[in-house]
């Protein structure tokens, strides 16, 4: 490199006294202003390959500035950050060595010894892209992840937070099943759940119009083929979009199958309720949000509730549902009408 800058300040210094003026080294435009495009194409002349340069100055400006590096970044559900006093949080590192114009990161332990090392290959607002020396690409994402996978063998993909929340921890909306307005935690909206208001009946658990496969409990007799909502009636879809399903009955137990994830009692951000940690690390938070019945909140804090889109099998006046409180959760049914939380699911990608 010191026989290249030699080289560089002797092309110029000549080119200076050929024409008169005075220049600064690396100035290939002769502008008097020294910028990282001059200095490259000064190097390619010398070395014969400016129509060449393999050098992309917007990757090369994240590369100087390693501040960029600087915050807090979400693998999956799992949170790193990158302190500005070179320390870190990364799983079973304390501290980390940024060098800006190699793109390498270094992780080393509380004892010094390296754990890890990174090539950096984006660093943009959206993200981190690195790749494991000797391993695959990793990528880190700058906002919370709308869904996590967590190794489930179907590959169903779990929304991180409710419908209606902004936030994991957050409750989000109450629906009755089958309707896709819903209503939050504040009873002072007026809204009350039961048969009578319940969309999909005229008043009573014996008058279904939709989703009921016995005679005794539709409205004149009515039946219909129905165990799961339509998309027309799902929350996630309507709310969401066609990416989005409330889960099914076989999702929820898969969801809570011993031999897939693990579940534990817990508190985020001062709100209660269940972390589900799939086998691969990630995780999703369930708010023990109650569930509203008539006008009032019941159990908000102490007991989660969530639907399932399936119908229970014996019969059409309940649905199929997850529930949970500190002691463990479960798989039960729940009357239709009664207002409860939705996270739903998407299909692997």
């Amino acid at each position: 490199m010191k026989r290249l800058m030699t080289m560089l300040l002797a092309v110029t210094m000549t080119a200076a006294a050929a024409w008169g003026q005075s220049l600064l080294v690396g100035d290939a435009n002769q502008d008097g202003e020294l910028t990282i495009a001059d200095v490259t194409k000064s190097v390619d002349m010398i070395l014969g390959r400016e129509a060449q340069s393999a050098i992309d100055l917007a990757e090369l400006a994240y590369k100087v500035d390693n501040t960029a590096l600087v915050g807090t970044w979400f693998l999956g559900t799992q949170t790193v950050t990158f302190n500005a006093d070179g320390t870190t949080d990364y799983t079973g590192a304390s501290t980390y060595k940024f060098r800006p114009l190699q793109g390498t990161l270094m992780l080393y332990d509380e004892d010094g010894a390296m754990v890890k090392v990174y090539s950096l290959l984006e660093i943009t607002e959206e993200g981190l892209v690195l790749r494991e020396e000797g391993g695959s690409l990793v990528a880190f994402s700058s906002t919370y992840p709308k869904y996590v996978d967590l190794g489930l063998p179907s590959g169903t993909l779990w929304a991180t937070c409710n419908v209606g929340a902004d936030n994991p921890e957050d409750y989000g909306l109450y629906f009755a099943w089958g309707e896709t307005t819903g209503y939050t935690s504040d009873t002072s909206d007026g809204h009350s759940y039961n048969w009578a208001n319940y969309q999909w009946c005229n008043g009573s658990s014996s008058t279904f119009t939709k989703y009921c496969y016995n005679s005794s409990y539709g409205y004149d007799g009515f039946t219909d083929t129905l165990t799961e909502l339509e998309p027309e009636d799902d929350a996630a879809y309507v709310n969401w979009g066609s990416e989005w399903r409330m889960p099914s009955y076989d999702q929820i137990q898969e969801l809570l199958n011993s031999s897939y994830t693990t579940t534990t009692w817990t508190t985020v951000n001062g709100v209660n309720g269940r972390l589900v940690t799939g086998s691969n690390g990630n995780s999703i938070f369930l708010p023990a949000e109650g569930y509203r019945n008539e006008a009032s909140l019941y159990n908000a804090g102490s007991y989660g509730g969530y639907w399932s889109r399936t119908l229970y099998a014996s019969d059409p006046s309940y649905v199929c549902y997850l529930s949970f409180n500190s002691s463990g959760i479960y798989t039960g049914r729940s009357s239709r009408y009664y207002g409860r939380s939705v996270r739903p699911v998407r299909a692997s990608q």
